[in-house]
């Protein structure tokens, strides 16, 4: 990705747009993240609790977003995008308006939820239609850091210096600020009708139709290893990622500091992020596969040395070292190796990912990433809770790095011929 290219497709007023409501729906949504385990937390004081909030969020993208990618190939991408941001706008308005009630918070980030489920695979089947092939893949790099970035600038950035200085309940407020403006900027894409097929001749086949479009999406993933090994990558990766959101106040308790003080871990952990992905272009001579299993076991790595800070932090403080340095380098490396991975593996998805099945394998990407990402942060919550947070993550580095050493060597670059149906 060049400046050069980036700056030609940012002079196309819809790519703009549409890269305008990316940006602010992904910083927007990691803010609120932050603010409501924040809220949670301290309402709480249970991991068990903010495993909830984040089931909340990621149990219907596990259901739905199949299904989502199947309705989204159908219909006009334009109010694919339009319909689910006015909701998630009002929805927000009300999450800014509850306060600390925690079930309020539950019930409508459920909401929040169920309303975002189509927006993955819109957006993925929006760009190449908006872009030309040429510069396909310059406009992929610049969602992709916009996606990685978010989190630097929402979850570890802005969502908590407004934490500490306004308080969680004003951070929703600015959330539903940027989702209303979401909304107005998705009135003016450009309207882009489905792709027409063949009339169906009965009820039946109505029903039956969209069920078998998605067997096909999950047999794409199924049968071509170039598509499932980067799916399995970035679900491992986002599984670490999730427990660690639902782990991160406890782990601050860990090491002596307060919840709200959760920033010195998850900013440097966001700049590492964008070091990241900035870092990529150094590692173009490697094949995708290979960038991304290494920094998967970086990633895990690094995650269960995070850890291993805290029962060590009472000894650096007697020996009159700060333990915050220790958790930032960390966490900047750790950063930088999951983008890293999830880049690399997102952008060989990508590339061998058949066209005319793009929503589809996209809805089935966002389901098998949402459960790899809810299911160990709903153990985690209450394991921690009867063991301890910082042995949790421990477990989960290391089992990321044996899921990256499987890849590595067991999981070849063998690929199977594809014939999709339509």
């Amino acid at each position: 990705m060049t400046a050069a290219g980036a700056t030609s497709l940012f002079r196309n007023p819809v790519f703009a747009r549409l890269w305008f409501v990316q940006a602010a729906t992904q910083i927007g949504g990691n803010m609120a993240l932050y603010a409501m385990t924040i809220l949670v937390f301290e309402s709480t004081r249970s991991n068990a609790t903010v495993s909830v909030l984040f089931a909340t969020y990621v149990l219907p993208q596990i259901v739905l977003s199949p299904f989502a990618g199947v309705i989204v190939d159908r219909l006009d991408l334009r109010w694919a995008l339009v319909g689910p941001n006015v909701l998630r706008a009002i929805l927000m308005v009300g999450l800014a308006l509850s306060g600390s009630s925690v079930a309020v918070l539950l019930a409508l980030n459920l909401g929040v939820s169920l309303t975002s489920v189509a927006l993955t695979p819109a957006e993925g089947s929006m760009i190449p239609r908006v872009v030309p092939r040429s510069q396909l893949a310059t406009a992929m790099g610049i969602f992709n850091l916009t996606l990685q970035g978010s989190f630097a600038l929402g979850f570890a950035f802005i969502g908590p210096l407004l934490v500490t200085i306004s308080g969680p309940s004003a951070v929703l407020a600015v959330v539903a600020a940027l989702y209303i403006a979401a909304t107005i900027a998705c009135f003016g894409l450009p309207s882009e009708p489905p792709v027409e097929r063949p009339a169906r001749g009965s009820g039946q086949r109505a029903v039956s139709g969209p069920v078998r479009e998605l067997g096909h999406g999950f047999g794409a993933v199924r049968r071509n290893r170039e598509i499932s090994r980067p799916i399995i990558q970035q679900a491992a990766g986002a599984s670490v990622a999730g427990v660690i959101g639902v782990l991160g106040p406890a782990m601050a308790l860990a090491v002596g500091l307060q919840p709200d003080r959760l920033v010195v871990v998850v900013l440097p952990l966001g700049v590492g992020v964008v070091v990241g992905v900035l870092s990529l272009r150094r590692f173009t001579h490697i094949a995708r596969r290979r960038t991304a299993e290494a920094g998967l076991l970086a990633f895990g790595g690094l995650t269960a040395s995070l850890a291993l800070v805290s029962p060590i932090h009472n000894d650096l403080a007697a020996a009159g070292i700060s333990v915050v340095p220790v958790l930032a380098a960390i966490a900047v490396l750790a950063g930088a190796a999951y983008a890293v991975a999830s880049v690399s593996a997102q952008t060989a998805l990508l590339e061998a990912m058949p066209a005319d099945v793009r929503g589809r394998v996209f809805g089935v990407l966002a389901s098998i990433v949402s459960t790899a990402s809810l299911v160990p942060a709903l153990i985690a919550g209450p394991l921690a809770d009867r063991i301890s947070a910082p042995l949790v993550l421990v477990a989960v580095g290391l089992a990321v790095v044996l899921i990256a050493i499987w890849s590595a060597s067991g999981f070849g670059p063998v690929r199977e011929t594809h014939t999709s149906e339509d």
